[in-house]
């Protein structure tokens, strides 16, 4: 066979190779994802028929899986136990509430999350083997809410603003937030509205007013409630990483704000609320603010 013959073989064959090949991977994608990959690369002018200038090259990769992502805050979980002493008077209510627990592998947050997954999701999630170092953490927590404005009692149909404040001090977090908490509805429970979440965040049960209104307590109950809080935070372990020892960490950002918006409807004995929380950014590298749900069910007895 001629020269003139094998050199168009060969551009034919490796034109074919460099659509057949992209294709075949484009269509393994999805089963592809988070695995490894080697590529073999060969460069020669041959193949386009030359022999002058660059001539030859040859080289071989291997890409890892995915692994953390060096500008992404760090994988962590918490286990705790919290003793609250609260003290509440017809229009105010002070918590202060002591944390004892441990951030890290024995916090079992990494078995917890993968057993979650596989009952909704079926995926396991990755990342874990990077998550920060066992550490025995502790917080004082100081959480006051006030009632500022309540329509007058004895009507169906009300409304309340709480006014709140509070700030922590540990090895954990340390933060000050203020906020005000706004709800509207039928039969709103003389509380001290409805929290994240987190520690000194209990508001009380909402049967407080029924101990003595017992025909309120068979009625039901609804309202609508929005809560707009900012936090300083001065110390985050969830992003500045361990105390004491080297661990992967981000750039905070010092004020980050919650906007919660929720339901709430209580019957008697139970309760059930949602809220859809909107966050600002957390930290700088953070590529969107962060949004999530919450549900909290209440049943005194």
């Amino acid at each position: 066979m001629s020269r003139f013959h094998l050199k168009w073989l060969a551009i034919i064959f490796w034109v074919a190779f460099g659509i057949i090949f992209p294709l075949t991977a484009f269509s393994q994608e999805d089963g592809l994802k988070n695995r490894s990959a080697f590529s073999f690369y060969l460069e020669n002018d041959f193949f386009a028929g030359t022999d002058r200038y660059y001539t030859h090259g040859v080289k071989m990769t291997w890409i890892s899986p995915d692994k953390l992502i060096e500008d992404d805050r760090p994988y962590a979980g918490v286990s705790f136990f919290s003793l609250g002493l609260h003290r509440k008077k017809d229009q105010n209510m002070d918590t202060l509430e002591f944390l004892l627990g441990i951030v890290g592998p024995s916090s079992f947050a990494a078995e917890m999350q993968r057993f979650i997954h596989g009952l909704y999701r079926g995926t396991d999630p990755r990342g874990w083997h990077h998550q920060l170092k066992d550490e025995i953490v502790f917080n004082a927590i100081f959480d006051r809410k006030k009632r500022i404005v309540r329509s007058r009692e004895g009507k169906d149909f009300g409304y309340d603003l709480i006014a709140h404040l509070g700030g922590s001090l540990g090895n954990m977090m340390i933060a000050a937030v203020t906020g005000w908490q706004f709800r509207i509805g039928w039969n709103i429970p003389k509380n001290f509205g409805t929290f994240l979440l987190r520690p000194g965040g209990e508001s009380s049960t909402f049967f407080d007013e029924q101990s003595s209104h017992r025909d309120t307590a068979k009625r039901f109950g609804f309202h609508s409630y929005i809560y707009v809080a900012g936090h300083s935070v001065f110390r985050n372990i969830f992003l500045d990483g361990n105390t004491f020892r080297e661990s992967h960490r981000v750039d905070k950002y010092s004020f980050v704000a919650d906007i919660i918006g929720g339901v709430a409807f209580t019957y008697k004995r139970f309760k059930f609320s949602y809220a859809y929380v909107f966050r600002t950014k957390q930290f700088k590298t953070q590529a969107k603010p962060q949004v999530f749900g919450a549900i909290n069910i209440s049943l005194a007895y």
